[in-house]
């Protein structure tokens, strides 16, 4: 039987090296109605070593939303705006919306938007 291995030290991937992440999108907004919010932003200006593949937006009240597909590939070349429809939200509630880049070395910083939902 052989020794253990020692254990490995964590690495964490920095902007501008090997294993770089996407940086914060940008210009982050959010407008709501009664039930829904429209969240809104620009990609980072960083994608990282690797290209862009999705979005996380985690609600304040732990539920996650993933963008893929299309919309995220055809962003990529420029700044292009992007949004999403976050639906089932409760009147008169304040959410803070949380937005990540997500690409296939990983997840990077996010960035964050407060919005109230107004009463019915």
């Amino acid at each position: 039987m052989s020794e253990a291995s020692l254990p490995a030290a964590p690495v964490t991937p920095t902007a501008g090296g090997p294993g770089a992440l996407p940086g914060a999108p940008t210009g982050v907004k959010a407008n709501a109605d009664a039930t829904a919010a429209t969240v809104s932003w620009t990609p980072p200006r960083a994608a990282g070593d690797t290209p862009l593949i999705g979005y996380r937006i985690t609600r304040s009240d732990g539920r996650v939303t993933t963008v893929t597909g299309r919309d995220v590939l055809v962003a990529q070349p420029r700044a292009k705006g992007m949004l999403r429809v976050i639906g089932n939200l409760r009147p008169s509630t304040a959410y803070t919306f949380s937005l990540a880049a997500v690409t296939a070395t990983g997840t990077g910083p996010s960035a964050e938007v407060s919005v109230t939902t107004p009463s019915r």
